[in-house]
């Protein structure tokens, strides 16, 4: 009977420990807010990616063919594994300029730095797949996708802002040799 209630006890453990809520300060506006408020991927973003892409050449992103046409990074809204609608046009537009890749691909998961690691590398991971599973639909075979998660462990920002963190919550595409 011991043994029972000692497993009831770790298993309600695990549950709630990567499971926490926290709040945050902005580092902008000095204000306390949750961070079920980021769920939306602010357009800034998006530009931003594109700028990284012309100024730092492949950098994150790699060329599929001659004219040069970059695949881009997905991102995702706090806490979310799921794909927008405008984030589901960019994963569309990359399965098109990969349908001609004879190469293998690695997706990479990524998270912001809130939450624990088991919890962000779990997270990083379904982020992947949710990619992959976009890929397959659109007709790249999942035979040449690979996953990796890095949690929180690969940032792309490491600023203490709401606009970084969202940069960290992506999926990127890598070529593999």
């Amino acid at each position: 009977m011991k043994k029972i209630g000692l497993l009831s006890f770790l298993v309600a453990a695990v549950l709630f420990t990567g499971c926490s809520q926290k709040s945050m300060t902005d580092s902008d506006t000095g204000s306390e807010s949750s961070l079920n408020n980021m769920d939306k991927m602010s357009d800034e973003t998006v530009a931003q990616d594109m700028a990284d892409i012309t100024s730092e050449g492949k950098g994150n992103y790699f060329s599929v063919n001659s004219n040069d046409e970059y695949i881009q990074s997905i991102y995702f809204a706090f806490d979310k594994y799921s794909i927008s609608d405008e984030q589901r046009s960019i994963a569309k537009n990359n399965a098109d300029k990969l349908t001609g890749y004879n190469g293998k691909i690695k997706i990479e998961g990524n998270c912001d730095e809130w939450g624990t690691d088991e919890y962000n590398y779990a997270l990083g991971l379904k982020r992947a797949k949710v990619v992959k599973d976009a890929l397959v639909s659109d007709g790249i075979s999942a035979g040449s996708i690979s996953l990796v998660s890095f949690g929180e462990s690969n940032p792309k920002c490491s600023e203490k802002t709401q606009d970084c963190w969202q940069k960290n919550r992506r999926s990127e595409y890598k070529p593999l040799p």
